[in-house]
């Protein structure tokens, strides 16, 4: 039988990518750092961020991986998901790895072990291998066969099934763009010397945290000000589409970018697709018996797009608004307008989708993608993972202006996932310009409101695993108070008390 189990609450539940991907993605990450082991002894080995449907991996910068690497590892990891030989899930001592960890000087290990609760640590071990672990694993190595393991730049990126069928590593699609943003935020961690959360919690810990914090606003508001600067340059495509996955910071970054817009002599209009949603009444529940918000079918693509066209012509036309409180949207009575030159600028998920392009003309469009993809590791072999990330985001804006608890939020993520997969993700490379909205210091600022919205999930609740989960990952970062963060940064969005009007 398949066993997965997370620290918080060991529980048997299947193992598929698409009942418990974390599960997978977890097993695969813990054999790929214990092939490195076998072949590689003693080597640094880093699993990184998110890219390419899987986690980009590299022996350090300075140490590009050659094609014999590639082939010693494919092998290795191909004989270990052959084996019948289980991946042992057990409890260890807290001294033993406490000894283990200190006898290989893995600072990085120490601290997570420092903060991680009781005597008996959950753990993993295959063969010689042996770690601390932080999600749920997967014993049978035998349904962790279908993975790719392909070069990309001076390391290697492991890439996992799909969350949609047939379930199969999609064939190798790659995406220089977001690499390139994800390899600016990677030197702007090293500019910061924060690469992991032990390096994030020894500079918060310190009297003068907060020039950290304005460093990584700086950068933000640095790279929105360049963006600014391309979008001026071709001051014929009026149309802005913002786009990007859920709680990725697309409502604050296009105000930022309309601010900036507006220093170069620029007029804005800014409008929200969410204001677009057909109301929840109108909807089809999907196979899981919820609204789908991440279709396309759930915006009233007809009406904005003829309202966009309108726009463009110099029409006046009706204000909207929706209240997902309410789940329904009206117009509030007033009108918009915008001038000759001015540029038009439309947030929302779908942004990036063709039929917006098809219908509105590529010669009037530009287009932005804005995702969230952090920089910091856990340890090396552990990631902070993006998606984690964008759920805590989401979670505490929806416990405080959705009228969604933290339980509803969980059990929604899974479909929102998916939506992101089909509706999102397909087209992010067709963007003219991507921004990464992940702050280096964020996890900090959103422990202790994400803490309580976590609290609140009842232990025998079917979320109630994940938000153990979540609570042991926020338990590794020294919180900060939220007071702390900037009124116009992204992160107020979600915290509450921005500088912006929603």
């Amino acid at each position: 039988m398949t066993q997965t189990s997370s620290p918080a609450s060991p529980a048997n539940v299947p193992g598929t990518a698409t009942e418990h991907p974390s599960a997978l993605h977890s097993s695969l990450g813990f054999l790929l750092a214990a092939a490195v082991d076998e072949i590689f002894p003693g080597r640094e080995f880093y699993i990184e961020h998110s890219f390419l449907g899987g986690y980009f991996c590299h022996f350090g910068a300075a140490n590009r991986t050659d094609g014999a690497d590639l082939v010693a590892l494919t092998e290795t990891l191909r004989r270990y998901t052959a084996d019948a030989t289980p991946l042992e899930l057990l409890e260890l001592d807290r001294q033993e790895l406490q000894d283990r960890f200190s006898a290989r000087g893995r600072k990085d290990k120490l601290e997570i072990l420092r903060r991680l609760e009781g005597d008996r640590i959950p753990a993993a071990r295959f063969g010689s291998s042996l770690d601390y672990r932080l999600e749920p694993m997967i014993t049978d190595l035998t349904r962790l066969g279908k993975f790719g393991l392909d070069p990309y730049d001076h390391g290697i990126v492991l890439r996992f099934p799909g969350l949609l069928p047939p379930y199969e590593v999609p064939p190798f699609r790659d995406s220089p763009k977001l690499y390139q943003i994800i390899q600016q935020r990677q030197k702007w961690g090293r500019a910061l010397h924060i690469n992991n959360l032990r390096q994030l919690n020894l500079l918060l810990d310190r009297s003068d945290f907060r020039e950290t914090l304005m460093v990584a606003e700086g950068l933000h508001e640095k790279t929105v000000a360049e963006i600014a600067d391309a979008i001026a340059a071709r001051p014929d495509q009026r149309v802005i589409f913002v786009s990007g996955p859920s709680a990725s910071g697309k409502t604050t970054f296009t105000k930022r970018l309309a601010i900036q817009l507006k220093v170069l002599g620029f007029d804005t209009l800014v409008i929200s697709m969410d204001n677009y949603f057909r109301d929840r009444s109108d909807l089809t529940l999907g196979p899981d018996g919820v609204h789908d918000f991440e279709s396309l079918e759930g915006v009233d693509a007809t009406r904005m797009i003829r309202d966009l066209t309108a726009l463009l012509d110099g029409t006046q036309v009706a204000r909207r608004s929706y209240s997902f409180r309410e789940g329904r949207g009206a117009n509030t009575g007033g009108f918009l307008q915008i001038s000759p030159t001015a540029f038009l600028l439309v947030e929302g998920i779908h942004g990036l989708n063709p039929l917006f392009t098809e219908e509105l003309g590529r010669h009037n469009l530009q287009r932005i993608y804005v995702s969230a993809i952090t920089q910091l590791n856990i340890d090396n072999e552990h990631r902070v993972s993006s998606s984690d990330s964008r759920l805590l985001r989401r979670m505490v804006r929806d416990r405080q202006f959705r009228g969604y608890n933290a339980e509803e939020t969980i059990l929604r993520w899974p479909t929102v996932r998916m939506g992101e997969e089909r509706h999102i993700f397909a087209y992010q490379e067709a963007a003219d310009l991507m921004f990464n909205s992940s702050l280096v210091y964020e996890l900090a600022a959103l422990r202790e409101p994400a803490e309580m919205a976590l609290r609140e999930v009842p232990a025998d609740s079917p979320a109630g695993d994940e938000a153990g989960r979540l609570l042991t990952f926020l338990s590794f970062v020294h919180p900060i108070d939220a007071d702390a963060v900037p009124r116009n940064s992204i992160l107020r969005e979600f915290l509450g008390g921005s500088a912006f009007d929603y």
